[in-house]
């Protein structure tokens, strides 16, 4: 048994002796207090793993000591002993926290049967403690990079990671650009290029998680998010556009206040594409590496898209457009061949 540092309250000089003896004698530390008073300041003072109390101090009796003491140390575990132990004290003992009791005279084996059990639920409470803190710990840095609705999913399935596959699923996606980056790059500091990322990738995450999509993943100067998937979603071509919508309106305020600290900011905007098909989502990757993420024609189309926006339009396929015709000023736009395509598309584009 790990040696824990016990406290012994008992008023009877030679009970708690006894106590002391039974328990120093299997590798224990045992400090006695004669009196609630003295228990207190005791435990104050020290940090004790367990206390065994009696319950017939004169003054602060044993309920009312241990009470006290757990306010200052919450983590304690206590036995309660009694030469008149009845039901009611028992229950209210429970009520009290304490883990177990049992009646005088002490005996060496119910003393330390008790201390054990005492001990064990404390170990298993502390090995609880630090396990939901390491899975809270998992589940943030998950969760910083991924959506927290696939943080979930991972870490909630039974399989190892590699076993959860995904399927095929008509998902709509929207890709945000920023048009002109690598120019600003070339005479910004880094530092100012990571904030302004930075703040342009908070909002993004906030407009997307703001209208029930999830942020996939970022890329270079670039974001994309899915909608309907992998939570299901009732309007997500809609929730898409209107997420488009104000990533834009929030980009141009953005880019405004940046161009408060230079000029350069004036030279970029934001394109954004948004597109609807089958794709397949879950883990791409290999044992080393995973993604969680989405595949398909229309992801790259959505990516096309934003790419061949004008700074501030909004492109979308008539798989969205269909959708969202009468519900969103549209016009429409030329067929056009996006690069690595083989036919052309019907584009339409948002006005805001």
């Amino acid at each position: 048994m790990q040696s824990r540092k016990i406290l012994v309250i008992d008023d009877e000089v030679m009970v708690a002796d006894v106590s002391r003896s039974i328990l120093t004698s299997v590798g224990h530390q045992v400090f006695c207090a004669y009196s609630g008073e003295q228990a207190v300041e005791m435990a104050m003072a020290l940090r004790f793993d367990l206390a065994i109390v009696d319950a017939m101090l004169p003054g602060m009796n044993g309920l009312e000591t241990f009470e006290v003491i757990k306010q200052s140390c919450p983590h304690i575990k206590g036995i309660l002993v009694s030469g008149d132990l009845t039901m009611d004290m028992t229950l209210k003992a429970m009520n009290k926290g304490f883990v177990s009791v049992f009646g005088k005279p002490v005996q060496a084996g119910n003393l330390l049967r008790a201390v054990q059990s005492a001990l064990v639920e404390s170990d298993l409470r502390e090995e609880n403690i630090c396990l939901n803190k390491q899975v809270l710990k998992i589940r943030t840095l998950f969760e910083q990079y991924m959506a927290p609705e696939v943080a979930a999913i991972l870490l909630n399935q039974q399989e190892a990671m590699l076993e959860v596959v995904g399927e095929v699923q008509e998902i709509t996606v929207l890709f945000a650009d920023i048009r002109n980056f690598t120019f600003l790059v070339q005479y910004l500091p880094l530092q100012e290029s990571r904030e302004f990322l930075t703040e342009f990738f908070d909002m993004v995450a906030e407009v997307v998680s703001s209208w029930q999509g999830i942020l996939d993943k970022f890329i270079g100067d670039a974001a994309l998010a899915i909608f309907g998937a992998p939570v299901h979603h009732d309007s997500p071509n809609l929730s898409a556009v209107s997420a488009a919508l104000e990533i834009q309106k929030r980009f141009e305020a953005l880019r405004a206040r940046w161009a408060l600290k230079s000029d350069l900011f004036m030279q970029i905007g934001l394109g954004v594409g948004v597109s609807r098909g089958e794709m397949f989502l879950g883990n791409v990757g290999s044992g080393r590496r995973l993604d969680f993420t989405v595949v398909g024609a229309d992801v790259n189309i959505a990516q096309r898209l934003a790419s061949e926006t004008v700074a501030g339009q909004i492109l979308i396929t008539e798989s969205v457009y269909c959708d969202v015709m009468d519900k969103v000023s549209i016009q429409e736009e030329k067929t056009r061949l996006l690069r690595g395509m083989e036919r052309k598309i019907q584009l339409y584009s948002i006005i805001p």
